[in-house]
């Protein structure tokens, strides 16, 4: 039987309004598309049609737009100078799913090590936000927690949760990005359930890892990132000429006894393609990141008063003697900035009053 075009856009719309709360394409749909549309591919008729309505895994909604990290980094990232390779590691990793001729040969792995408030989890967002049109509220980006993910009561549990969890986001698209922060607070050996994900595999279990980004959080070699860099500056080196094979040993060999990264096998085999070091800020980054904050919230020129309050809460290490890293890094901003505005509203307001 033959069907008009708009017939089988109606008749398409019917069935996405029927299934869309579920995302579950079941046979009969697919066979009714397959009658509908006649000569039209089921990739096609679902590109123009379903994934109207949900988010599905193309280029539409996996534009991974490389430009719009590579600004994000540029306009609110500071201090970082090693961070902006993610744009390179992500270009090839890029280059290599959509051309057919180079293949990524295991799945990308990334870890983030630094001290709190340095830019972590920002940089995580920043990449979920430019892969993803629907950035970290993606179907295709998951974030697990330390603790709050892995109960270390029952380990074997837990690994069989999170193999499960993980193979049903890649099953949906294997250019899925798979976040694990909080590593410092995992329990020892459950990362090892994944290592065969990060491996040089064809497939596992029939899944196909090869395309999929892991990236791992943690504190994890902070102090010994903070002491390298000190270092770094008493042999003349400045911030912005130092490289990744000034930390990466540290890390790994600090990283290897501790928390979730514990004698794990992917730090063990070298699975992990590229350890990202965040340095300690200082405090012309810090004032970098309060201007930053203003400005998001409508501030685009705090008096000298505001700036003062907002940075009282700032201390400086990593001993009294030595003053030059911010401890905290511009993790108290998100909350102090707010308040300084108020604050500083209502004086204004009162005093014209």
């Amino acid at each position: 039987m033959y069907f008009s075009n708009n017939y089988c856009v109606l008749f398409f719309i019917t069935c996405i309004l029927h299934y869309v709360s579920s995302e579950i394409v079941t046979v009969s749909l697919i066979g009714s598309a397959v009658l509908a549309g006649g000569w039209y591919k089921w990739e096609t008729v679902k590109d123009s049609t379903l994934c109207h309505f949900m988010e599905c895994c193309n280029r539409k909604y996996v534009p991974y737009d490389i430009d719009k990290l590579q600004s994000s980094l540029s306009q609110k990232m500071f201090g970082q100078p090693l961070v902006t390779e993610l744009v390179n590691i992500l270009i090839a990793h890029k280059d290599a799913v959509y051309d057919k001729n180079k293949r990524n040969q295991k799945a990308l792995v990334i870890s983030l090590h630094g001290w709190s408030g340095v830019g972590k989890n920002y940089a995580s967002t920043m990449i979920a936000d430019a892969l993803y049109k629907n950035g970290m509220q993606s179907n295709y980006v998951k974030l697990f927690m330390g603790k709050k993910d892995f109960d270390c009561t029952d380990l074997e549990k837990s690994k069989k949760d999170l193999i499960m969890k993980v193979n049903e986001i890649v099953t949906k698209c294997s250019t899925s990005l798979i976040i694990f922060d909080e590593i410092h607070d995992m329990c020892p050996s459950v990362l090892d359930a994944i290592k065969p994900m990060l491996d040089h595999h064809h497939a596992v279990d029939g899944i196909n890892y090869r395309d999929t980004i892991f990236i791992f959080i943690s504190n994890i070699g902070g102090q010994e990132i903070a002491t390298t860099l000190l270092e770094l500056y008493q042999q003349g080196i400045k911030r912005n000429e130092v490289e990744f094979h000034n930390f990466e040993p540290v890390i790994r060999r600090t990283a290897y006894h501790q928390g979730g990264f514990e004698k794990s096998g992917a730090i063990a085999q070298h699975l992990i393609d590229h350890y990202i070091p965040f340095l300690p800020l200082e405090q012309h980054h810090v004032e970098m990141c309060a201007l930053a904050e203003f400005r998001s919230h409508g501030i685009y020129h705090p008096s000298e008063e505001m700036m003062a309050d907002a940075m009282s809460v700032i201390t400086y290490g990593p001993t009294e003697d030595q003053p030059i890293f911010a401890n905290n890094g511009c993790k108290r901003f998100t909350r102090r900035i707010p308040y300084v505005i108020k604050k500083y509203t209502r004086v204004n307001t009162n005093a014209e009053l």
